[in-house]
């Protein structure tokens, strides 16, 4: 991932003076072909991005921590990304992160230990970029606190909005994020459509990838309790709706200028509708959990590409 240590010397980050690349892959899995794509005036914008968001879920889901202190944790990283925490603050936030118990995946304790050096990048980057970064990160956490808080006391979600707010904050924003850095760091090299078009598909986008994984995971989410429909939805309603959205989501990539924003931007749509169609052809409605073989995601990357090189959406 030359485009990474390309940024690594760039921003003088003591992140990047770690092994970035193997760390990417410990957490990233599909999303790293992403990243790996992207232009080099987006990239290191949206590693740094990810990895602060995947250790803030890290947190999130660190079932051996107390629901009350995984909340209050999360809105003290809330801060430091912010940048409104203290020298003493972000060392206390440090070390109770770097020894935080209940989480089992070697790459995420990793990312963990890394996260303050992860603020220094996030603290690199040109102020405008910086900006845009913190904004999506507060939008993802604070879906990630309300997730944790509402359902202490409920099974479902409200209603069909609160399924559509909270895709939008933990998935949707990240489509925003995208469009307006895109724009920012490119401009019409990004797209020639209008600002406004894109924003909106790009959200929807991100909704959708969301509702996917929403749909994956409904069983193993009642296992938990939980339940991110309403009471009574209909599956086949959220499926359709899934896929609506990440149709949308070709179309947004179709809309981009350059061979790379357009496959970095048009993978995951391509494996989440092939995760839908594993679905259907189980006739899933969440009754075992759906994950598509390696031999797809390739085959996904090379079409893909082929409609990122020659501007055919398909």
């Amino acid at each position: 991932m030359d485009g990474v240590k390309e940024y690594a010397g760039r921003v003088k980050s003591p992140l990047m003076q770690r092994p970035v690349v193997a760390l990417l892959k410990k957490v990233s899995r599909t999303f790293f072909l992403s990243m790996n794509y992207l232009p080099r005036e987006m990239r290191g914008a949206v590693c740094v991005a990810y990895l602060l968001a995947r250790a803030t879920d890290t947190v999130a889901d660190a079932r051996g921590v107390p629901e009350e202190r995984r909340g209050a944790l999360l809105t003290v990283m809330n801060e430091a990304v912010g940048g409104r925490l203290g020298s003493e603050e972000l060392r206390g936030l440090a070390a109770e992160l770097k020894e935080m118990r209940g989480v089992e995946h070697a790459g995420e304790r990793e990312l963990l230990a890394c996260f303050d050096v992860c603020l220094a990048a996030l603290n690199s980057l040109p102020d405008g970029v910086r900006s845009l970064a913190r904004r999506v990160l507060g939008e993802i956490i604070e879906g990630q606190r309300w997730d944790i808080m509402w359902f202490r006391d409920h099974s479902h979600v409200a209603d069909a909005e609160q399924t559509r707010l909270y895709c939008y904050r933990v998935a949707g924003c990240v489509g925003e994020f995208w469009t307006r850095l895109g724009l920012l760091e490119l401009g019409d090299r990004f797209s020639g459509s209008a600002s406004d078009e894109l924003l909106r598909l790009g959200i929807r986008y991100g909704q959708g990838l969301q509702m996917v994984n929403i749909m994956r995971d409904l069983a193993e989410d009642a296992e938990r309790g939980r339940c991110y429909l309403p009471e009574g939805a209909r599956a086949e309603t959220w499926l359709r709706m899934a896929r609506q959205c990440v149709n949308e989501g070709l179309d947004y990539a179709s809309k981009l200028r350059g061979w790379r924003v357009r496959f970095a931007s048009g993978l995951p749509a391509r494996l989440a509708l092939k995760t839908l169609d594993a679905m259907n052809a189980a006739k899933h409605a969440g009754n075992r959990k759906v994950k598509i073989s390696r031999g797809s995601v390739y085959c996904s990357c090379f079409s893909c590409l082929f409609a990122a090189v020659f501007g055919s959406r398909r």
